[in-house]
């Protein structure tokens, strides 16, 4: 992924010869040069199809942007094509353009990913399925195994590429791991994640959207383990129960993934579920808002609050006025009142969460349903949660987009060199939760666990370290 650099450097040079031409007598002869910044824009451009989205670079298109505008205006205000001016102008008015273009180019390349963009080939079975893309993350020799399956539902903000890593670790220490996406996804569908992701404990309309998600991907588990209890074939002459044992199951989910586990997870069809990882998933459907659209779900325990009418005043004219304020009530942002009952798990549960879960301000607000959750858990249960690693820091994010990492930070002020290791930690913890769960049958490869990790059990379970 370093290549990126090139067109990188390539696009900055471009502008910063355009905004240095005009004092330099040589480069000033060349009136091609002036045509610089659009070459550069174009170049900006074409790291879309190349690159997919890369937020580092959005202030670089942006300098781009207006400098290629300000060229086309100069063009057409000439009449006759793009001239030098006669008049040398002050070097003091390029000192603000250069000293922003140190500053976007700076962005550009301290943000630059951290690993390839493109999905791991070696050791992964790629399948279609209905609408499904389906990735299989093993080590396979020919020979039966019964490596514990990993069912790892990706966040939806981030699709397949955002858990590529951490799901290749995961094989790594001794896993089968199945991943998969429903094709589909757009910009639209990637703003409304956002919006749930980050508002949907506090705003009934972000909250509405993230139980959408929620129900979506209670689809795509239900499809997964009907698709995995018929063994389907997943390579020339290999089965999926040649590389995975039907007797060790363990479902993840990021975001709304890991709240369908723990809010309505499905008949196991005859698969043996030994435990459930969620990691950062806020359980919206708990939370109650005061919208009209916050109807009950079916399935999702929760308290009545009734709705008082006022007193109508008599005539026409007030029955309309109020029917419009009623209505404009309604237009309006509506808030999240309160909580209904939490799931109570018997499966053991493993909770990965940004380290802002230690803040009070989060407990009683974004975490609250989670941490109610963990403690209401009737089997084994365990809180983790990294020094500074912030909500999207457990999935690749921090390697491929090193920029939101940043953006969306813990509380703990640590260098953003050790969030890029919170992926392979996160592989870590899950290890050891599950090799712990399995006892003296696991065959997975543990470690001890990140120092930076802090870790608490409910129900003696991991010796509450």
């Amino acid at each position: 992924m370093q290549e990126i650099l090139i067109p990188k450097a390539l696009i900055i040079l471009f502008l910063l010869v355009s905004i240095i031409r005009p004092f330099i007598r040589k480069l000033k002869a060349v009136n091609g040069l002036a045509w610089l910044p659009i070459l550069a824009l174009l170049l900006t451009i074409a790291l879309l199809p190349a690159y997919g989205i890369r937020p580092e670079t959005l202030p670089l298109f942006v300098y781009a942007l207006i400098l290629s505008g300000v060229t086309i205006s100069r063009f057409v205000s000439s009449g006759s094509g793009y001239r030098n001016s006669r008049r040398e102008p002050l070097f003091i008015f390029a000192l603000p353009l250069l000293a922003l273009l140190a500053a976007v180019a700076g962005i550009a390349f301290f943000f630059s990913p951290q690993t390839d963009t493109a999905l791991s080939t070696q050791g992964v079975y790629t399948l279609r399925e209905r609408e499904y893309t389906i990735r299989i993350y093993t080590e396979h020799d020919g020979r039966p195994s019964q490596r514990p399956l990993l069912v790892l539902l990706p966040p939806t903000l981030g699709s397949l590429a955002a858990v590529d890593h951490v799901a290749a670790e995961l094989r790594d220490r001794g896993f089968t791991v199945l991943s998969s996406e429903r094709r589909g996804a757009n910009s639209a569908n990637l703003f409304r994640s956002f919006n749930a992701f980050f508002s949907g404990t506090t705003s009934a309309r972000a909250n509405a959207r993230g139980r959408k998600l929620e129900d979506a991907r209670k689809e795509d588990l239900r499809f997964l383990l009907s698709w995995i209890r018929q063994n389907p074939q997943v390579g020339e002459r290999t089965w999926l129960f040649d590389i995975a044992s039907i007797d060790s199951v363990f479902l993840a989910g990021y975001g709304a993934g890991g709240s369908a586990l723990l809010l309505a997870l499905p008949p196991s069809l005859g698969l043996t579920i030994r435990g459930l990882i969620a990691i950062e998933s806020p359980l919206w459907s708990v939370f109650q808002g005061d919208a009209p659209q916050f109807a009950h779900t079916p399935g999702t325990p929760s308290e009545v609050i009734p709705y008082q009418e006022s007193h109508s005043n008599t005539g026409w004219f007030n029955s309309i006025r109020q029917g419009l304020s009623h209505r404009i009530s309604e237009m309006g942002p509506q808030r999240i009142v309160g909580m209904g009952h939490v799931p109570q798990l018997s499966v053991p549960v493993l909770f990965l969460i940004s380290d802002r879960s230690r803040s009070a301000a989060y407990q009683s607000g974004r975490y609250r349903a989670l941490l109610e959750t963990f403690r209401s858990a009737r089997g084994p249960a365990v809180l983790a949660s990294a020094d500074g690693a912030g909500p999207l820091d457990y999935s690749d994010f921090p390697l491929r987009y090193p920029i939101i990492s940043a953006l969306f930070p813990g509380l703990s002020d640590l260098p953003l060199r050790h969030t890029m290791e919170v992926p392979t930690e996160t592989a870590v913890v899950i290890t050891n939760f599950a090799d712990r769960i399995l006892g003296e049958h696991s065959t997975l490869r543990s470690q001890p666990h990140p120092t930076r990790f802090q870790l608490e059990s409910r129900n003696l379970f991991m010796g509450d370290e």
